[in-house]
């Protein structure tokens, strides 16, 4: 058996595959002596604090550019990509292989990742949606930092519901538009969706897309088996 770790910013989680690549579970926050029978570790950390790995024993391998990936780095600075960027890039490359594909990664961060020809272009970050709200808050005197819940309508009539429709539309229409700009130039390109708030665009996307909540995690496995173990 196989663990995949997560490490991030917000929260980290795991999964656990068999020898086939067949996912066992996965969840949040289990201590790592809990885990029995585990051949080899895999791990992404966009952190700036250590893993705490010292529970098991077995191979423990971090996720970088210097792995064998199944597609080329066209990134200028590749010892400055988070290790969550590759490896959702992986898990798309190995869920989608020989197409081109934006890889839509609603964590912590918007992250939009883009590989053509099986090269790793790079791609962008801004801020997330819980991100967001907290920044309304954070660079001004006024505004509350609220909590985030579903709201549809368009217009909000009280200053909750105005920075509910403003974060809520704006993180929308961002993705929305990347996506179309993207299919515009690239019909045939492939569109996956990862992260915490996944959940959310997904259900108010209107084109194509592949939501995998565990992209990131399929990119680690299966990077860890391509590197022979």
């Amino acid at each position: 058996m196989y663990l995949t770790l997560d490490i991030g910013n917000t929260r980290s989680k795991f999964a656990r595959f068999d020898e086939r690549g067949m996912l066992m579970d996965e969840g949040y926050g289990e201590a790592l002596e809990d885990f029995k029978g585990i051949e080899a570790v895999v791990l992404a950390n966009v952190t700036n604090k250590p893993a705490e790995i010292e529970g098991l024993h077995c191979p423990v391998v971090m996720m970088n550019h210097r792995l064998k990936l199944p597609f080329t780095v066209g990134y200028k600075k590749p010892e400055t990509l988070g290790a969550d960027r590759l490896a959702a890039v992986a898990g798309a490359a190995y869920l989608a292989p020989d197409a081109d594909f934006m890889v839509v990664d609603a964590g912590t961060c918007l992250k939009f990742e883009y590989l053509h020809d099986n090269n790793y272009l790079g791609g962008s970050i801004a801020p997330g949606l819980m991100m967001r709200y907290k920044a309304l808050s954070a660079f001004t005197e006024r505004l509350p930092e609220i909590e985030h819940r579903d709201f549809e309508p368009r217009l909000g009539d009280t200053t909750e519901t105005a920075i509910l429709s403003g974060v809520q539309q704006g993180f929308l229409l961002e993705v929305e538009g990347r996506i179309q700009q993207y299919l515009n130039k690239n019909p045939s390109g492939k569109v996956f969706l990862t992260g915490g708030d996944s959940a959310f665009l997904a259900e108010r996307l209107k084109t194509k897309i592949f939501a995998e909540p565990l992209l990131l995690h399929y990119g680690l496995y299966h990077t860890l088996r391509l590197n022979g173990y």
